[in-house]
């Protein structure tokens, strides 16, 4: 009966030291978020695609490759680009017109670039994990607390660790439904963006 009753408040002691933890860990978190949310907007006001632009500066530039007017077709082809990750994308296969090696080196750059979408992305899917299993780590840490509080008659530490539990949820919830909304702007603008490198690779090899 002392071993259970040891390993119990051992188990006790231990959930109630993660607790400042966990709230200082939702904390971060929820400065993480807006801060994405904020450059999300950012990216949002500066983002215009151009297709018909593209397809014209893609085409002139591939009439100039067969005039073998190399530097003249990287300057159309840079000149083509709208979004900043198109733009990047077309600056380093731009280095390579005129190059027998372009094919492979479009597609290493297209892989290159799926690498860095999936790695982003990959962070904002962290957030969505993460932000409601810490909010639900704050919710069910102060509720041993609150309930010892309650047996002993004591309200006050039955409503301030409530009080705790409801507002690290809140804050859990908050981090993972920004992180998701935000998760699926970027996938769809990074698909689109990816189908215009691809197009541009396709146009050039």
């Amino acid at each position: 009966m002392d071993i259970a009753s040891s390993i119990t408040g051992f188990m006790f002691i231990l959930s109630n030291a993660l607790l400042y933890p966990v709230i200082i860990a939702l904390i971060v978190l929820v400065v993480w978020v807006l801060v994405v949310l904020g450059q999300v907007v950012s990216e949002y006001s500066g983002r215009t695609r151009d297709f018909a632009r593209l397809r014209d500066g893609c085409r002139d530039a591939r009439i100039q490759i067969q005039k073998r007017e190399i530097g003249e077709a990287a300057q159309t082809l840079k000149n083509a680009g709208s979004n900043p990750l198109l733009e990047g994308y077309i600056g380093d296969i731009a280095g390579f017109i005129g190059d027998d090696r372009l094919t492979l080196e479009s597609e290493k750059l297209l892989q290159d670039y799926e690498l860095r979408i999936t790695r982003e992305l990959d962070s904002l899917k962290l957030l969505i994990r993460i932000g409601p299993m810490l909010g639900l780590m704050g919710t069910l840490i102060p509720l041993g607390p609150a309930l010892m509080g309650l047996s002993a008659g004591n309200i006050e530490a039955l409503a301030t660790n409530l009080v705790v539990a409801f507002s690290t949820t809140v804050l859990g919830l908050l981090v993972g439904g920004i992180a998701y909304g935000v998760l699926l702007v970027k996938r769809r603008w990074y698909l689109q963006d990816l189908s215009d490198m691809e197009y541009v690779a396709g146009v050039l090899s």
